[in-house]
């Protein structure tokens, strides 16, 4: 493979489903793009995508995104890296590229995919648990035990790991002749170091250009999350710009995106290693470019790939009220604490796990809860969250029920009225079923001798007429 010295990469958007330019994404054809990439799983959507196997985005939004880079960069002989789906599953991975054969056959396209497939196999992680692997939990949460056991493996409905710049690198250095990659969950940094790396660019740099490039035009301003941003790699700094004359980069957007999501602003944990950005330079080239260099890689001790793994919890039922009258306002707390008391009287026969219920008053810091650093102020109205989660739907639409009309018609010291302390907008209301809950139960890092082993990679032929082979 020829290395080429500069790369031209375009960063669609920051999700796949979340909108592509199509302006933005034409401009940027005119730049001689070596590969338009695109992200699009996360875990930032909860436990049930992955528990349920199903796409975090909806399926319209999704391949709407898909036909607009896809038909753009084959007709100008650009290829793309696609992670889609949201959660990573198998399922969610087969349904991106039904729908990839839907575009093809009605734009008479004809495609050659690598595909990554992340979900992994209880037996595999079985396996080498017996051989005695260890896998620390990546955050200490109370859901997640110490250091990864059978049991949660065996109890998990389904488990994916985050896939590596590795496995995509060495999948387009064994077959140069693809037009795209289509991946399922994976590492968002590595999907646009992979190219670079392949190159020969060095790793820090081509991890912290993967960093800013990731979410498209949130490095810009103004930020969003629909649009691109034009990435340019080089020996030593990457340059950025996004394509839609209403944004520029600036090295506080710039910086500001570097910053995003870690708990340390200027070191990255990945696989393999740590991210270092605390020497990082960011200058302005002109009114919309960015240059950034100086950040370096530190490898770790070992390789380690992070395990995502949801286990069902149970089933849920809803209720979302409002309280307007001021005496009702005022006294919620004790006509929520006494409504519980008697709820748990009346379910008194069942196990006491059976079912859990919360309730969230938003207007009186259901957001952080006691961790709200804002008095809280009485408004004139409030909104009131009953959240129930038991073993069976019917349990929970039974408490959730139960416990709105108590909380209706509950009394309280100073009351005028003697009905509705609540206000249901809608029919049905009292018990909304939400279906199957799902909680992370797998959260930890896998280690590995060989980033691509616990990767399955297929090659597939999508025909213009319609049809897949591998």
């Amino acid at each position: 493979m020829l290395r080429k010295k500069e790369l031209r990469i375009f960063s669609a958007t920051s999700f796949m489903g979340h909108g592509v330019d199509k302006e933005s994404l034409e401009r940027a054809m005119d730049y001689d793009l070596d590969f338009v990439i695109a992200q699009g799983t996360t875990t930032d959507a909860g436990p049930y995508y992955l528990g349920a196997a199903k796409p975090v985005m909806a399926e319209e939004a999704l391949r709407r995104d898909l036909e607009l880079i896809i038909t753009i960069a084959k007709a100008n002989g650009v290829p793309f890296i696609i992670s889609a789906g949201g959660c990573g599953a198998d399922s969610t991975t087969r349904l991106v590229l039904d729908l990839i054969e839907d575009i093809c056959s009605q734009h008479s396209l004809s495609l050659k995919l690598g595909v990554v497939w992340s979900e992994i196999a209880k037996d595999y992680l079985l396996s080498g648990l017996k051989q005695g692997k260890r896998a620390r939990r990546i955050v200490p949460h109370p859901a997640l035990e110490e250091n990864l056991s059978a049991e949660s493996v065996l109890q998990a409905e389904r488990i994916v790991a985050q896939v590596g710049p590795e496995v995509i690198m060495d999948l387009w250095e064994q077959n140069p002749d693809l037009d795209g990659v289509i991946a399922g969950r994976s590492l968002d940094v590595g999907l646009y170091a992979a190219i670079p790396l392949l190159h020969g660019f060095d790793k820090g740099l081509a991890m912290h250009f993967g960093k800013v490039m990731e979410d498209g035009a949130l490095a810009a301003t103004p930020g969003s999350g629909n649009d691109g941003l034009l990435g340019i790699i080089r020996e030593d700094h990457f340059d950025v710009r996004p394509t839609n004359p209403k944004r520029r980069c600036t090295p506080e957007s710039v910086t500001g995106h570097a910053f995003y999501e870690r708990s340390d602003p200027n070191r990255e944990a990945n696989p393999g290693g740590d991210l270092d950005i605390s020497q990082a330079v960011y200058t302005q080239l002109d009114e919309v470019t960015v240059r950034v260099s100086g950040a370096r890689w530190i490898e770790a001790p070992a390789y380690t790939v992070k395990l995502e793994g949801a286990a069902k919890t149970g089933y849920r039922s809803i209720c979302i009220a409002g309280m307007r009258d001021p005496q009702v306002v005022a006294n919620v707390e004790l006509i929520l604490e006494e409504s519980r008391d008697i709820v748990e009287d009346y379910f008194s026969y069942l196990a006491e796990d059976s079912y859990a219920l919360n309730f969230k008053v938003y207007g009186k810091d259901a957001v952080l809860g006691p961790f709200e650093p804002t008095p809280y102020v009485q408004g004139h109205e409030i909104c009131v969250l009953i959240d129930v989660v038991a073993e069976t739907q019917k349990l929970a639409d039974s408490v959730c029920s139960f416990a709105s009309s108590t909380i209706s018609h509950h009394g309280f010291p100073g009351r005028l009225s003697t009905a509705g302390n609540i206000a249901i907008p809608f029919s049905p209301g009292r018990a909304v079923p939400v279906g199957e809950v799902y909680e992370f139960s797998i959260w930890h890092a896998w280690p590995l001798d060989d980033p691509k082993e616990p990767f399955r990679t297929t090659i597939e032929t999508i025909a213009a007429k319609g049809g897949r082979a591998q």
